[in-house]
Protein backbone atom coordinates (compact mmCIF):
# COMPACT_ATOMS: atom_id res chain seq x y z
CA UNK A 1 0.00 0.00 0.00
CA UNK A 2 2.59 2.41 1.05
CA UNK A 3 4.47 1.57 -2.04
CA UNK A 4 1.72 2.39 -4.05
CA UNK A 5 1.75 5.57 -2.76
CA UNK A 6 5.25 6.21 -3.30
CA UNK A 7 4.85 5.07 -6.97
CA UNK A 8 1.71 7.53 -6.92
CA UNK A 9 3.53 10.85 -5.76
CA UNK A 10 6.63 10.10 -7.92
CA UNK A 11 4.24 9.93 -10.89
CA UNK A 12 2.46 12.96 -9.70
CA UNK A 13 6.44 14.91 -9.46
CA UNK A 14 7.26 13.55 -12.37
CA UNK A 15 3.69 15.06 -14.44
CA UNK A 16 4.57 18.56 -12.47
CA UNK A 17 8.17 18.77 -13.69
CA UNK A 18 6.92 18.38 -17.07
CA UNK A 19 4.16 20.46 -16.77
CA UNK A 20 6.91 23.47 -15.18
CA UNK A 21 9.31 22.71 -18.56
CA UNK A 22 6.34 22.91 -21.08
CA UNK A 23 5.23 26.44 -19.24
CA UNK A 24 8.59 27.66 -19.42
CA UNK A 25 9.01 26.31 -22.56
CA UNK A 26 5.94 27.94 -23.96
CA UNK A 27 6.75 30.97 -22.27
CA UNK A 28 10.18 31.45 -23.83
CA UNK A 29 8.62 30.39 -26.85
CA UNK A 30 6.30 33.62 -26.61
CA UNK A 31 8.86 35.90 -25.37
CA UNK A 32 10.73 35.07 -28.22
CA UNK A 33 8.34 35.61 -30.93
CA UNK A 34 7.11 38.93 -29.29
CA UNK A 35 10.38 40.00 -29.03
CA UNK A 36 11.63 39.01 -33.02
CA UNK A 37 11.66 42.85 -33.81
CA UNK A 38 13.69 44.09 -31.18
CA UNK A 39 16.44 41.72 -31.91
CA UNK A 40 15.90 42.15 -35.44
CA UNK A 41 16.73 45.80 -34.71
CA UNK A 42 19.95 44.85 -32.57
CA UNK A 43 21.19 42.35 -35.15
CA UNK A 44 20.05 45.19 -38.20
CA UNK A 45 22.27 47.89 -36.18
CA UNK A 46 25.02 45.53 -36.35
CA UNK A 47 24.86 45.12 -39.68
CA UNK A 48 24.33 48.71 -40.82
CA UNK A 49 27.80 49.41 -38.56
CA UNK A 50 29.55 46.43 -40.58
CA UNK A 51 28.34 48.09 -44.03
CA UNK A 52 28.91 51.69 -43.25
CA UNK A 53 32.75 50.61 -41.67
CA UNK A 54 33.09 48.58 -45.09
CA UNK A 55 32.41 51.69 -47.27
CA UNK A 56 34.54 54.19 -45.29
CA UNK A 57 37.85 51.74 -45.57
CA UNK A 58 36.73 51.21 -49.25
CA UNK A 59 36.79 55.15 -49.66
CA UNK A 60 39.93 55.52 -47.61
CA UNK A 61 41.61 52.87 -49.42
CA UNK A 62 40.77 54.15 -52.71
CA UNK A 63 42.20 57.49 -51.80
CA UNK A 64 45.70 56.22 -50.67
CA UNK A 65 45.89 54.22 -54.07
CA UNK A 66 44.83 57.43 -55.70
CA UNK A 67 47.50 59.42 -54.05
CA UNK A 68 50.24 56.86 -54.53
CA UNK A 69 49.71 56.74 -58.32
CA UNK A 70 49.94 60.58 -58.15
CA UNK A 71 53.50 60.34 -56.20
CA UNK A 72 54.86 57.46 -58.50
CA UNK A 73 54.90 59.37 -62.41
CA UNK A 74 56.77 56.32 -63.47
CA UNK A 75 54.09 53.68 -63.03
CA UNK A 76 52.86 52.11 -65.98
CA UNK A 77 49.34 52.23 -64.35
CA UNK A 78 50.24 56.54 -63.38
CA UNK A 79 47.50 57.97 -66.33
CA UNK A 80 44.46 55.18 -64.87
CA UNK A 81 41.88 56.57 -62.80
CA UNK A 82 40.54 54.88 -59.88
CA UNK A 83 37.38 53.56 -59.90
CA UNK A 84 35.97 55.56 -57.26
CA UNK A 85 37.16 58.69 -59.48
CA UNK A 86 35.09 56.85 -62.49
CA UNK A 87 31.88 56.24 -60.74
CA UNK A 88 31.87 59.58 -59.15
CA UNK A 89 32.71 61.23 -62.54
CA UNK A 90 29.96 59.23 -64.16
CA UNK A 91 27.47 60.16 -61.47
CA UNK A 92 28.17 63.45 -62.02
CA UNK A 93 27.40 63.05 -65.76
CA UNK A 94 24.12 61.09 -65.07
CA UNK A 95 22.76 64.34 -63.34
CA UNK A 96 23.42 66.85 -65.71
CA UNK A 97 21.78 64.26 -67.96
CA UNK A 98 18.73 63.88 -65.90
CA UNK A 99 18.44 67.52 -65.52
CA UNK A 100 18.51 68.45 -69.63
CA UNK A 101 16.10 66.01 -70.54
CA UNK A 102 14.02 66.86 -67.70
CA UNK A 103 14.34 64.03 -65.75
CA UNK A 104 12.21 61.92 -68.57
CA UNK A 105 12.82 58.63 -67.42
CA UNK A 106 10.44 59.09 -64.18
CA UNK A 107 7.48 57.90 -65.39
CA UNK A 108 6.05 55.46 -62.75
CA UNK A 109 6.69 54.85 -59.26
CA UNK A 110 8.16 52.20 -60.44
CA UNK A 111 10.90 53.95 -61.72
CA UNK A 112 12.07 54.77 -57.92
CA UNK A 113 13.26 51.56 -57.57
CA UNK A 114 15.69 51.12 -60.43
CA UNK A 115 19.68 50.89 -60.06
CA UNK A 116 19.87 54.19 -62.55
CA UNK A 117 23.79 53.01 -62.76
CA UNK A 118 25.59 49.86 -63.44
CA UNK A 119 27.32 49.60 -59.80
CA UNK A 120 29.10 46.09 -60.31
CA UNK A 121 31.35 46.86 -62.83
CA UNK A 122 32.92 49.18 -59.95
CA UNK A 123 32.74 46.16 -57.37
CA UNK A 124 29.90 47.34 -55.94
CA UNK A 125 27.07 44.38 -55.72
CA UNK A 126 24.99 45.22 -52.35
CA UNK A 127 24.13 49.06 -54.70
CA UNK A 128 25.34 50.88 -51.34
CA UNK A 129 26.46 54.44 -52.59
CA UNK A 130 27.06 56.44 -49.45
CA UNK A 131 26.76 57.17 -45.78
CA UNK A 132 23.77 59.32 -44.77
CA UNK A 133 24.68 60.85 -41.10
CA UNK A 134 21.92 63.01 -39.69
CA UNK A 135 23.41 64.26 -35.66
CA UNK A 136 20.04 66.26 -34.52
CA UNK A 137 17.79 62.75 -35.18
CA UNK A 138 20.79 60.59 -34.08
CA UNK A 139 20.94 57.93 -37.38
CA UNK A 140 23.66 57.02 -39.38
CA UNK A 141 22.49 54.87 -42.38
CA UNK A 142 23.73 53.37 -45.11
CA UNK A 143 22.20 54.50 -48.24
CA UNK A 144 21.53 52.69 -51.12
CA UNK A 145 20.97 52.96 -54.69
CA UNK A 146 16.94 52.14 -55.89
CA UNK A 147 14.05 52.30 -53.80
CA UNK A 148 13.33 48.15 -53.55
CA UNK A 149 11.70 47.27 -50.07
CA UNK A 150 15.15 44.96 -49.33
CA UNK A 151 16.93 48.09 -49.63
CA UNK A 152 14.41 50.07 -47.56
CA UNK A 153 14.52 47.27 -44.86
CA UNK A 154 18.26 47.79 -44.43
CA UNK A 155 18.94 51.23 -44.46
CA UNK A 156 17.93 54.41 -46.63
CA UNK A 157 17.63 54.71 -50.38
CA UNK A 158 18.22 57.25 -52.85
CA UNK A 159 15.21 57.14 -56.06
CA UNK A 160 15.89 56.12 -59.03
CA UNK A 161 15.83 59.00 -61.60
CA UNK A 162 16.83 61.15 -59.15
CA UNK A 163 20.60 62.39 -58.61
CA UNK A 164 23.27 62.01 -57.08
CA UNK A 165 24.71 63.52 -53.99
CA UNK A 166 28.19 65.20 -55.40
CA UNK A 167 28.99 68.16 -56.20
CA UNK A 168 26.79 69.72 -58.63
CA UNK A 169 24.27 72.32 -59.49
CA UNK A 170 20.80 71.84 -60.60
CA UNK A 171 20.39 68.12 -58.80
CA UNK A 172 17.82 67.02 -56.21
CA UNK A 173 18.82 63.50 -54.40
CA UNK A 174 15.53 62.27 -53.05
CA UNK A 175 16.46 60.23 -50.33
CA UNK A 176 13.64 57.58 -48.31
CA UNK A 177 13.59 55.70 -45.61
CA UNK A 178 10.91 53.94 -43.39
CA UNK A 179 9.81 55.30 -40.20
CA UNK A 180 10.99 52.77 -38.19
CA UNK A 181 11.24 48.94 -39.75
CA UNK A 182 8.62 46.54 -37.88
CA UNK A 183 9.66 47.94 -34.78
CA UNK A 184 13.29 47.76 -35.58
CA UNK A 185 16.49 50.93 -36.00
CA UNK A 186 14.47 54.22 -36.11
CA UNK A 187 16.18 55.40 -39.57
CA UNK A 188 13.43 58.69 -40.65
CA UNK A 189 11.04 57.86 -37.24
CA UNK A 190 12.15 60.86 -35.64
CA UNK A 191 12.53 63.44 -38.49
CA UNK A 192 10.35 66.08 -37.09
CA UNK A 193 13.42 66.55 -35.21
CA UNK A 194 15.05 68.56 -38.04
CA UNK A 195 14.27 72.30 -37.79
CA UNK A 196 15.36 75.11 -40.64
CA UNK A 197 18.93 75.43 -40.63
CA UNK A 198 19.90 71.47 -39.14
CA UNK A 199 22.88 69.73 -41.09
CA UNK A 200 23.17 67.21 -42.30
CA UNK A 201 26.13 64.78 -44.14
CA UNK A 202 26.87 62.35 -46.84
CA UNK A 203 29.95 60.68 -47.74
CA UNK A 204 30.12 59.43 -51.28
CA UNK A 205 33.06 57.60 -53.02
CA UNK A 206 35.22 60.43 -53.08
CA UNK A 207 33.88 63.44 -50.18
CA UNK A 208 31.53 64.44 -47.23
CA UNK A 209 29.21 66.98 -48.27
CA UNK A 210 27.36 68.88 -45.67
CA UNK A 211 23.96 70.13 -46.25
CA UNK A 212 21.39 71.91 -44.15
CA UNK A 213 17.53 71.99 -43.97
CA UNK A 214 15.71 75.01 -45.62
CA UNK A 215 11.98 74.10 -46.04
CA UNK A 216 9.49 71.41 -44.52
CA UNK A 217 6.86 70.24 -46.48
CA UNK A 218 4.02 67.76 -45.90
CA UNK A 219 2.74 66.22 -49.85
CA UNK A 220 0.45 63.66 -51.16
CA UNK A 221 2.18 60.57 -52.66
CA UNK A 222 1.39 61.49 -55.97
CA UNK A 223 2.75 64.89 -55.65
CA UNK A 224 5.84 64.00 -57.58
CA UNK A 225 6.82 67.71 -58.91
CA UNK A 226 7.56 68.56 -55.29
CA UNK A 227 10.58 66.21 -55.26
CA UNK A 228 11.52 67.01 -58.87
CA UNK A 229 15.05 68.92 -59.20
CA UNK A 230 14.31 72.61 -58.20
CA UNK A 231 15.16 75.75 -60.46
CA UNK A 232 17.40 78.36 -59.42
CA UNK A 233 21.10 76.22 -59.77
CA UNK A 234 20.26 74.62 -55.87
CA UNK A 235 22.36 71.14 -55.22
CA UNK A 236 19.83 69.56 -53.04
CA UNK A 237 19.13 66.62 -51.11
CA UNK A 238 15.43 65.55 -50.21
CA UNK A 239 14.92 63.94 -47.44
CA UNK A 240 11.38 61.71 -47.63
CA UNK A 241 8.90 59.37 -45.13
CA UNK A 242 5.22 58.21 -44.28
CA UNK A 243 3.14 60.67 -42.76
CA UNK A 244 1.53 60.15 -40.11
CA UNK A 245 3.71 57.71 -38.24
CA UNK A 246 2.31 53.72 -39.34
CA UNK A 247 0.54 55.55 -41.85
CA UNK A 248 0.90 55.94 -45.30
CA UNK A 249 -2.08 58.82 -46.54
CA UNK A 250 1.05 61.21 -46.46
CA UNK A 251 4.88 62.08 -47.27
CA UNK A 252 6.76 64.75 -44.84
CA UNK A 253 9.49 66.53 -46.81
CA UNK A 254 12.68 67.75 -45.98
CA UNK A 255 14.32 70.21 -48.74
CA UNK A 256 18.25 70.28 -48.13
CA UNK A 257 20.37 72.77 -49.76
CA UNK A 258 24.42 71.99 -49.70
CA UNK A 259 26.25 74.58 -47.83
CA UNK A 260 28.31 77.02 -49.22
CA UNK A 261 26.24 76.21 -52.63
CA UNK A 262 23.44 78.30 -52.30
CA UNK A 263 22.39 80.54 -55.16
CA UNK A 264 23.39 84.06 -54.85
CA UNK A 265 19.82 85.08 -55.05
CA UNK A 266 18.94 82.93 -52.52
CA UNK A 267 21.72 84.26 -50.15
CA UNK A 268 20.79 87.99 -51.20
CA UNK A 269 17.07 87.18 -50.54
CA UNK A 270 17.67 85.55 -47.06
CA UNK A 271 20.27 88.46 -45.92
CA UNK A 272 17.55 91.22 -46.71
CA UNK A 273 15.01 88.84 -44.62
CA UNK A 274 12.60 89.11 -47.69
CA UNK A 275 8.95 88.65 -47.15
CA UNK A 276 8.40 85.37 -49.04
CA UNK A 277 11.45 83.67 -47.57
CA UNK A 278 10.17 84.46 -43.90
CA UNK A 279 7.12 82.91 -45.33
CA UNK A 280 8.47 79.95 -46.33
CA UNK A 281 10.44 79.54 -42.42
CA UNK A 282 6.96 79.77 -40.78
CA UNK A 283 5.09 77.38 -43.12
CA UNK A 284 7.71 75.16 -42.80
CA UNK A 285 7.60 75.38 -38.72
CA UNK A 286 3.96 75.36 -38.79
CA UNK A 287 3.85 72.08 -40.65
CA UNK A 288 6.55 70.41 -38.63
CA UNK A 289 4.97 71.58 -35.39
CA UNK A 290 1.42 70.32 -36.90
CA UNK A 291 3.02 66.93 -37.63
CA UNK A 292 4.80 66.63 -33.95
CA UNK A 293 1.27 67.25 -32.07
CA UNK A 294 0.30 64.33 -34.48
CA UNK A 295 2.90 61.92 -34.69
CA UNK A 296 4.07 62.23 -31.09
CA UNK A 297 0.59 60.43 -29.75
CA UNK A 298 1.02 57.71 -32.47
CA UNK A 299 4.56 57.12 -31.59
CA UNK A 300 3.93 56.93 -27.70
CA UNK A 301 1.13 54.70 -28.19
CA UNK A 302 3.46 52.46 -30.14
CA UNK A 303 6.42 52.47 -27.96
CA UNK A 304 3.50 51.37 -24.78
CA UNK A 305 1.95 49.19 -26.11
CA UNK A 306 5.69 47.30 -26.85
CA UNK A 307 6.33 47.52 -22.82
CA UNK A 308 2.47 46.63 -22.41
CA UNK A 309 3.43 43.38 -24.06
CA UNK A 310 6.29 42.61 -22.32
CA UNK A 311 4.30 43.38 -19.26
CA UNK A 312 1.52 41.39 -20.43
CA UNK A 313 3.87 38.15 -21.54
CA UNK A 314 5.76 38.67 -17.98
Amino acid sequence: MQKSRKKKEKKKQKNRTLMAIMLIILYLGGLFVYAIPDLQKVALQKENEKAVEHFKEEVEGSQLDKSGEEKDSTSADSNQIPKNAQLYQEMQAYNQQIFSDGQSGLTDPWSYEQETLDLSKYGIDDGMIGILDIPKMDVTLPLYLGATQEKMARGAVMLGQTSFPVQDTDSNCVIAAHRGWKGGIPMFREIERLEIGDELTIQNCQETLTYRVSEIEIILPDESDKIMIQPGGRNMVTLMTCHPYTQNSKRYVVYCDEVGTQPEAAVDAAEEADSSQQENITTSEQNRTEAIEEDQRLIERDTLWRKAGYAGIG
